[in-house]
């Protein structure tokens, strides 16, 4: 048997074990790549992950300084209507003086 004839018994196998061989090789590559973009995907998580909590603490900060804020403004409140009354009360002193 030559290889002509051994080629011609086999011709039908050829097509077959190339489209076998290349999607092996299709799927390991598919894999390889799969792989990479996990990897690329859990460095990306990582870092999301470090910049939340330092947005977290940043957003804590502000509410802090903002329930300040909102405290001192109800004293300033509170203090312009005692200095309000205490004004109106000092003007009534002074017209009972007048009399």
């Amino acid at each position: 048997m030559n290889f002509a004839d051994l080629l011609k018994k086999n011709f039908i196998f050829i097509p077959v074990v190339a489209s076998i061989v290349v999607g092996g090789f299709t799927s390991v590559k598919y894999v390889l790549n799969l792989t990479t973009t996990i990897n690329e995907s859990k460095v990306t998580i990582i870092k999301l992950e470090s910049e939340l909590k330092v947005a977290q603490k940043e957003l804590t900060d502000m509410n802090t300084r903002l329930t300040s804020a909102e405290s001192t403004w109800q004293m300033a409140e509170n203090l312009y209507r005692n200095l309000a009354d205490q004004v109106r009360e000092h003007s009534y002193d002074i017209k009972d003086l007048n009399r």
